[in-house]
């Protein structure tokens, strides 16, 4: 497999970017005045760290199916 520095550096440019852009959006919304603000700012977060658990819960048990026919299979 070929791969060209020119692309992934600028790949990777563009993640830290993004990242950095989160960062920034996270903390202004943590630094919210009001009191809406900081409650939007806790709700994000709580339907980010559930997103995660159900991606992973998911994820974990696609993986057991396709071990389970790799073992019928063999």
């Amino acid at each position: 497999m070929t791969t060209y520095p020119e692309i992934e550096s600028e790949y990777h440019r563009k993640s830290i970017i993004e990242e950095m852009d989160a960062i920034r959006l996270e903390e202004e919304a943590v630094k919210g005045k009001t009191l809406l603000d900081k409650n939007l700012a806790l709700l994000g977060n709580l339907m980010v760290s559930a997103g995660e658990k159900l991606r992973h819960r998911y994820h974990s048990s696609q993986e057991t199916i396709s071990v389970k026919l790799v073992n019928k299979v063999a």
